[in-house]
């Protein structure tokens, strides 16, 4: 089954990039900007939020090393049963807003790209 999500995922992004290929760059520009914005928006928040759930988690139970911040994922295995779902939720929405930064990025990328070839 998850190979299906796969293909689908693949098959979706190519149509997406399709699609974004027919757009001026300058709306490819103005998308890319709102786009890494809002990804900015709502990484930032919830990766601060993780960093905290993280430390209290590990804290609570005497796990937390020195420098626990450089290799965060690398603890998650120390989390205890019941914070582990609480945290790797934030972990997960965290890295969501990661995502849709590098979406909006990448589109920023392509109307540079795409307005160089132009000319």
């Amino acid at each position: 089954m998850g190979e299906l999500w796969i293909a689908l995922g693949l098959c979706a992004a190519l149509g997406a990039l399709a699609a974004t290929w027919s757009l001026e760059p300058a709306t490819l520009l103005v998308a890319g900007f709102w786009i890494t914005l809002a990804g900015l928006g709502f990484g930032i928040p919830t990766g601060v939020v993780y960093h905290i759930a993280l430390q209290r988690a590990l804290r609570a139970c005497d796990r937390l090393p020195a420098r626990w911040w450089l290799r965060p994922t690398e603890l998650h295995g120390d989390l205890p049963a019941a914070d582990r779902a609480h945290v790797l939720a934030w972990c997960g929405a965290g890295a969501a807003g990661f995502l849709v930064t590098l979406v909006g990025c990448a589109l920023v990328a392509l109307s540079a790209w795409r307005e160089l070839q132009s000319r």
